[in-house]
This record gives structure tokens, C-alpha cells and sequence, in this order.
């Protein structure tokens, strides 16, 4: 696992350093400290998904503040239970889902199509399409368990960026 954290946090450095180079004399500081956090944030989104699909419960409820929240809604509605405040209670909710309903399983969380739609030196929220699919020893190919858009309210602080609210939108199309 941290052979994977390291790959991925000298990838986003080396494209910041790259993209740095590449626009020399063309990019303000503020600009610059700009891509270096909008890196940083798409970094611990990757994190996300190791994390939990590595179920590393811990790692997970790191990416959070210690007020953070989860939570997933269908056809805009809170779904029943899924409100998850704290960082306690997420670390709970990883170790129970790591151990239990996702035990015989391996998940991924395909992440693809992240959009800033703020974006300040302190906090940011993102939005991401996902895909997650679950393969069991039975199952093969792995199949689609859920899709959806995250929307992800960061907070920077003294550890770097941090997930203040994880929203789960998950697709449930409604024929018009």
C-alpha cells in the first residue's frame, strides 16, 4: 500500500513540477498555489478509493476532519441510515463495512470527470462521476455494485487537505 501512496504522490508532484516549468513566467504565485492545491486535492481523492477498496478502515477515516461527514442520497433524498457524522463514527462505519457486508468481497471506485466548482486557498468542493463495482470469488468479471456523482466539501488544515462532507448522489434514473 505505500509503495501506491508513493507512486501517486510523485506523480502529482512531478506533473506540478512539470506544469510549473512548462508555464515559467507565464503563471502568477497565486496561480501556481492554485494547481499545487487543486493537485494535492485530486491526490487524496485517489486516496480515497485505495483506502477503502484496500480496506484500510484507518487510512480511510484519515482523509477526514474531525467533524467530517458521509452521506448518500437517492433521487435527491437522504438515504435512510446513511448519515455517518464524525471521524470516530467513520472510522466505525469503515471497520464494519471492511469486516462485514464487504468482507467477501473486493470493491473498486473507478473516479473519473473531477470539477472544481470551488476552489479557495482554505476550502474547495469538488464534484466526480464514479463507478464501483464488486467482484466475490464467484463473480467474474466484477460487476457494477452502485454509480454516482461525490460531491466532497474540503477543508486545508495544518495536515493538508481534509474531507469535510462526502456526498454520495447516487444514480436512480426516473423515466420522463
Amino acid at each position: 500500500m505505500l509503495n501506491i501512496r508513493l507512486q501517486i504522490n510523485i506523480f502529482a508532484r512531478l506533473v506540478f513540477f512539470v506544469t510549473a516549468y512548462l508555464l515559467a513566467g507565464v503563471v502568477s504565485a497565486a496561480e501556481s498555489i492554485d494547481v499545487e492545491n487543486r493537485l494535492l486535492i485530486i491526490e487524496n481523492l485517489a486516496q480515497y478509493s485505495y483506502r477503502w477498496d484496500g480496506k484500510d478502515s484507518i487510512g480511510f477515516a484519515e482523509l477526514f476532519t474531525e467533524d467530517g461527514e458521509m452521506e448518500r442520497r437517492l433521487a435527491g433524498e437522504l438515504a435512510s441510515g446513511s448519515l455517518v457524522q464524525g471521524k470516530a463514527a467513520i472510522l466505525d462505519y469503515a471497520q464494519r463495512s471492511h469486516q462485514g457486508r464487504l468482507a467477501d468481497r473486493q470493491t473498486r471506485h473507478h473516479f473519473s470527470g473531477i470539477t472544481f466548482l470551488e476552489l479557495t486557498s482554505a476550502q474547495a468542493v469538488t464534484e466526480n462521476m464514479a463507478l464501483i463495482t464488486h467482484q466475490t470469488a464467484g463473480s467474474n468479471p466484477a460487476f457494477i455494485s452502485s454509480s454516482g456523482i461525490y460531491r466532497i466539501s474540503w477543508r486545508k488544515t495544518s495536515q493538508g487537505w481534509k474531507m469535510t462532507r462526502r456526498i454520495l448522489f447516487s444514480d436512480s434514473f426516473t423515466p420522463q
